[in-house]
């Protein structure tokens, strides 16, 4: 069994899923790159209470975890939209079974694309499981995280208990900043989860693309 810890940093910060609603950035992943630090900035200027949103207090304990997560640094990959974990699957042979670890605010299980975008931010486990129905999945979420899709509940394993991760044997890490969801201030916290895994000994070359 080939384990993949996929980590969404939006899992971590310390706000409900109503103030999300609220306060960040409507649309996701489409919008444009260019544009995102003027549409946070008038979010922050209509919201100011964003600027004291902080992470979870478990980010502490999960960030010593990744300074010492046994895994080589050529199995280790940062992007900035979770879509791109779906390469990372992609390029292991369809025989080898999964289990893949999500730790996230959102299942990532959702039915949404438009056009060509077959798979996206929201919908890479859904495809993965389409095309992988073995594959193992157990997603670790937060207390007010959606558990619905248009059939029902996920169809997968899911808790609110993050150190249950920290007995999950690991191959691969993928670790993603998801800027659209995550607002600017908190982008040093990100780092230091980057950081973490640059400590780990088993990470002494440069981390995947």
């Amino acid at each position: 069994m080939y384990g993949i810890l996929s980590i969404d940093f939006d899992y971590f910060i310390a706000a409900s899923s109503a103030e999300r609603d609220r306060y960040f950035l409507r649309g996701g992943e489409d919008i444009p790159r260019d544009e995102l630090r003027a549409l946070w900035a008038e979010r922050y200027a209509r919201y100011p209470q964003i600027r004291v949103i902080g992470v979870v207090p478990e980010f502490a304990a999960f960030k010593r975890y990744l300074e010492h997560l046994p895994v080589d640094a050529d199995h280790v990959f940062l992007s900035e939209t979770h879509r791109a974990i779906k390469d990372v699957i992609d390029a292991l042979p369809r025989s080898l079974p999964l289990r893949i670890v999500n730790i996230d605010f959102h299942h990532d299980y959702y039915h949404y694309y438009s056009g060509g975008d077959y798979c996206n931010c929201g919908n890479w486990l859904r495809r993965v499981l389409e095309e992988r129905p073995a594959t193992q999945v157990k997603w670790v979420r937060r207390e007010d995280s959606q558990l619905t899709t248009l059939e029902g509940d996920v169809p997968f394993e899911h808790t609110t208990d993050l150190g249950s991760v920290f007995l999950e044997p690991f191959d691969c890490v993928f670790m993603c900043r998801s800027p659209e969801w995550s607002p600017p201030h908190l982008s040093r916290r990100y780092e230091e989860l980057v950081r973490a895994l640059w400590r780990s000994p088993w990470s002494a070359s440069p981390l995947g693309a």
